[in-house]
């Protein structure tokens, strides 16, 4: 990719929001990089140098902006292999360039020019520059241990991490820490961090959204998101919460994380960020979703509505199994239920501080290996489903963590007894949080498209899957957007 300098000139002089996280600019005298929406008065053009990327930027020397802090940049929209190989190296950062072309099953070669080209440096280059941002952002933001930060950031010693901070920041990682007037004193494992994000989001709908399908003594919605959390050896719980009286003009949600392994800190943020749509461009999609009429209302009615992702792909399937043909209520109950026989209690002392109504952790894949689902009040018919999915998912975990295309997840998942296109969709649009996936078959979105159909004398006819998956056509890439405010239009009667 090839920035042209004059419309980056125009996008910084204007600051126009739409550009934030698109590019960097840098200025040769002060040797600062900054998004073009810092607030500080703009430099002369002849001393000003543009980047794809933050990474691009301070491997050429530059220094990030105290003020706009352009290292927390919302993330660009990207193909969808980058996409991709930036969120496997942000879950582990440790990822070497020979194991990262493993897992994206590219060549070495197809990974270097897909960086060079995209974000201006070749894989090791962005690798190196990540971690270091990444630990600059620990270093000022948390407590956590140095040597903490070096582990979490994914440098392989602590000697090598104080080497490359140094280099690069000219501080020491702790000279670098004492530099901040203050840190909030946290308890060593209670840690908060700022998730930033572009364009509006309405907690209050996500909330709600989440709060209809709260699966008991895993997860509690007051007016904020709180879960239990565990991932390998991992234990913890989150909280979510975002400051609706905040006057600033930077947009973030506040994670609050307790835990006793720092190692899937980096993991962790990233399947918040998910959960909660942290990164897609909203002003995008509803621009092109307000093109339809049967869009334009909703969007005016329910700004920053998002698309509500999941914190585990295997706790999120079989909430959506539990609710083929069923209510939301009655789909959380089962999962209830199933969680309550099955989960592993909550009793570590890193956790003395769980909030009241937090007691279990769902169970994984292995625990419901072998169970009984008799007595669930679950159908014989859905049991087995259970079962089948189960099985299937223990032998395609990779499939869960590549896959960016819902036709061919549909395709692959519809070949299973008991999954059809509606569960296998909601799992790409929820589960995976893939922008254009579409339940056509859900009973929702039936009821929201025959409610807009043009009046007739005649009563009018519930309009088919085949009809709307051939009107959704011109909803593409974001049906998965659709399908949330068709979903909206029924408020406040909620869809599973």
């Amino acid at each position: 990719m090839v920035l042209d300098s004059s419309i980056c000139r125009q996008a910084r002089l204007s600051r126009d929001l739409r550009f934030d996280g698109k590019f960097f600019t840098a200025v040769l005298t002060t040797g600062i990089y900054c998004r073009p929406t810092c607030p500080a008065g703009p430099a002369k053009e002849e001393n000003v140098r543009y980047y794809l990327s933050a990474a691009q930027a301070e491997f050429n020397g530059y220094q990030p902006c105290k003020r706009c802090k352009p290292e927390l940049s919302p993330e660009q929209q990207l193909s969808s292999h980058l996409s991709q190989a930036l969120n496997l190296i942000t879950i582990s950062p440790q990822l070497s360039v020979h194991q990262l072309a493993q897992k994206l099953q590219l060549s070495e070669r197809q990974v270097q020019r897909l960086f060079k080209e995209n974000l201006g440096l070749n894989p090791n280059e962005f690798i190196n520059q990540k971690r270091q941002i990444t630990a600059r952002t620990l270093l000022l933001s948390t407590s956590i241990t140095i040597a903490d930060v070096a582990i979490i950031s994914g440098f392989g010693s602590t000697r090598s991490f104080n080497e490359h901070i140094k280099k690069q920041y000219k501080l020491t990682p702790s000279q670098l820490r004492k530099s901040i007037k203050s840190i909030k004193s946290q308890k060593h494992n209670h840690l908060q961090l700022k998730l930033k994000y572009q364009g509006k989001l309405n907690w209050p709908l996500m909330l709600n959204f989440f709060r209809a399908r709260v699966i008991p003594g895993v997860e509690l919605v007051t007016d904020s998101y709180q879960r239990t959390i565990s991932i390998d050896n991992c234990h913890g719980w989150i909280k979510v919460s975002k400051d609706e009286n905040n006057v600033t003009n930077d947009e973030y949600l506040t994670l609050d994380v307790v835990i006793n392994d720092y190692s899937q800190l980096s993991q962790i943020i990233s399947r918040v960020r998910k959960m909660f749509d942290l990164d897609c461009n909203l002003a995008v999609i509803t621009e092109h979703l307000g093109q339809h009429n049967v869009f334009q209302q909703v969007i005016a009615n329910s700004q920053g509505l998002r698309l509500p992702g999941c914190w585990d792909i295997f706790e999120f399937s079989i909430r959506a199994i539990l609710g083929q043909q069923i209510s939301v209520k009655a789909a959380t109950t089962l999962a209830g239920r199933i969680a309550n026989k099955y989960a592993e209690k909550v009793e570590h002392e890193i956790l003395q501080a769980l909030p009241d109504g937090l007691e279990l952790y769902f169970p994984s894949s292995l625990t419901l290996a072998n169970a009984d689902f008799k007595e669930l009040g679950i159908t014989d018919t859905r049991q087995q489903t259970l079962s089948t999915w189960i099985e299937f998912f223990d032998r395609n975990h990779a499939l869960f963590r590549t896959t960016q295309d819902a036709e061919s997840f549909e395709k692959t998942l519809c070949q299973l007894k008991g999954i059809g296109p509606w569960t296998a969709n909601y799992m790409a649009m929820r589960g995976l949080s893939l922008p254009d996936a579409f339940p056509a078959a859900d009973l929702g979105i039936i009821k929201a498209l025959t409610n807009k159909a043009p009046a007739n004398n005649e009563t009018t006819k519930p309009i088919t899957p085949k009809q709307i998956l051939a009107e959704a056509e011109q909803w593409r890439p974001w049906r998965s957007y659709a399908a949330i405010y068709l979903w909206q239009t029924l408020a406040p009667q909620n869809k599973n």
